[in-house]
């Protein structure tokens, strides 16, 4: 399904609980929801059930869609609820986790973004203010910040991919 086409149009008519739980359709019940988000919003609309047909009806209608989405998100509440219960349950097991580095990661990776980017915004603004030209500050330290947080995400980001394959291969 074509998920990314609802988000900004959901983001757009006032739906963010009904944009979390389309973007996060990694499996489980996210994945379940979010099917379930479309089905609802396509039989309100009255189109087939996938995210081009919103989309047309959408364009064509903004303001009938718009209401239709409202409500849906309304009504969908208890999904949002399962989809939490589900990020629970995993952290729950995290922290029963044999492993201390799995009970603690996400401690550890709290205090580790609190410290660096306040050291960060710090040196940040001791550049700007220390430079003869504060523009040409902000631009060259911009590419640093960027490199390092690019890293930073991306090392968070294969973890989750890699957690998320064991949580499926039933390794939780």
């Amino acid at each position: 399904m074509l998920f990314s086409l609802l988000a900004p149009l959901l983001t757009e008519v006032g739906a963010p609980l009904l944009k979390n739980l389309i973007t996060k359709h990694l499996g489980g019940a996210a994945g379940d929801v979010g099917g379930a988000v479309v089905d609802a919003i396509a039989d309100k609309v009255g189109v087939e059930a996938n995210p081009q047909a919103i989309s047309d009806a959408y364009q064509a209608d903004p303001a009938g869609v718009g209401e239709a989405i409202r409500q849906v998100e309304i009504e969908r509440r208890e999904d949002w609820a399962a989809m939490l219960a589900e990020v629970n349950q995993t952290m729950r097991a995290e922290q029963k986790a044999k492993d201390k580095l799995t009970r603690i990661w996400r401690p550890l990776f709290g205090i580790e973004f609190g410290l660096v980017y306040s050291a960060l915004g710090a040196a940040f603004v001791y550049a700007i203010a220390a430079a003869e030209s504060p523009i040409n500050a902000v631009g060259q330290i911009g590419g640093y910040l960027s490199t390092y947080l690019g890293f930073g995400a991306s090392v968070l980001g294969v973890y989750v991919w890699q957690r998320s394959q064991e949580k499926r291969n039933g390794k939780a």
